[in-house]
């Protein structure tokens, strides 16, 4: 697989303070571990959230992370960064690993997130305790994706519809589509891409998430008859299946 990175696209700045706090005004970084991990001042291990990058296996991290980790080496190490995190100290602030969930800024006001999106290194993946600046990372994805960089030109990541959905298992996937029956059951709101619930492509939204939506403008049991664009883990069950967790994992588009 060609990829594509480093300097690709220029990243545009973006002022992380409007919605983070600094936790960490000047450390330098002492090691690179992979594509989202790397170790500042010899002591604190940070991860990089809001990223998916394709791993192989736990023996064989794949092509994917190794671009990823090249990318850190060059960009970050030895580099000073300073570190952000979530205000809401109550979501997001590590992994399952202790490690600090962090957005990081180079010394020279380099978004690291934002500039491996652009470059095609990863895919923007919001959750439930990370989806701050998620518009500005959907807008690198998308010139990523415009000029084919990284993993964008490899067909087997890209962008995919609803029908194309049914022959995938247990993986990262976008997916568009238009949605043509929405129905709440059992507290869960579901949006199906066809008639037949039993083999489309559906979208699950726990009903508790509706206020998230509802702060974010959105309104998902207006959506049928609309074009959108959905990332998330996809399985198997009663056909393709996403369930998403924050209103950032899905952008209703303009045509139908």
């Amino acid at each position: 697989m060609s990829m594509s990175f480093l300097g690709r696209v220029n990243a545009q700045e973006v002022d992380l303070k409007n919605a983070l706090r600094l936790t960490m005004p000047k450390a330098r970084v002492t090691q690179v571990v992979d594509g989202v991990t790397v170790i500042v001042n010899n002591a604190t291990t940070l991860n990089i959230p809001m990223l998916y990058i394709p791993w192989d296996s736990p023996q064989d991290a794949g092509i994917g992370m190794l671009r990823a980790k090249e990318y850190l080496d060059k960009t970050l190490q030895d580099r000073f960064i300073r570190v952000y995190q979530v205000r809401d100290q109550k979501r997001g602030q590590a992994n399952a690993m202790g490690h600090i969930q962090a957005y990081i800024e180079r010394d020279d006001g380099l978004w690291i997130q934002q500039d491996m999106v652009k470059n095609g290194l990863a895919f923007v993946y919001p959750s439930q305790s990370h989806y701050d600046f998620a518009n500005d990372l959907l807008k690198a994805e998308s010139i990523a994706r415009n000029e084919k960089a990284g993993f964008w030109a490899d067909e087997k990541w890209n962008v995919m519809t609803d029908q194309e959905a049914k022959s995938l298992d247990n993986r990262f996937a976008i997916v568009e589509g238009v949605i043509e029956k929405i129905v709440t059951r059992n507290n869960t709101i579901y949006l199906n891409f066809e008639r037949d619930w039993k083999t489309d492509f559906t979208i699950a939204i726990d009903s508790a998430k509706r206020r998230d939506f509802a702060r974010a403008g959105a309104n998902p049991m207006q959506w049928q008859g609309k074009k959108v664009r959905v990332r998330g883990w996809l399985r198997q069950y009663n056909g393709p299946y996403i369930e998403i967790y924050h209103p950032s994992q899905i952008e209703v588009l303009k045509d139908k």
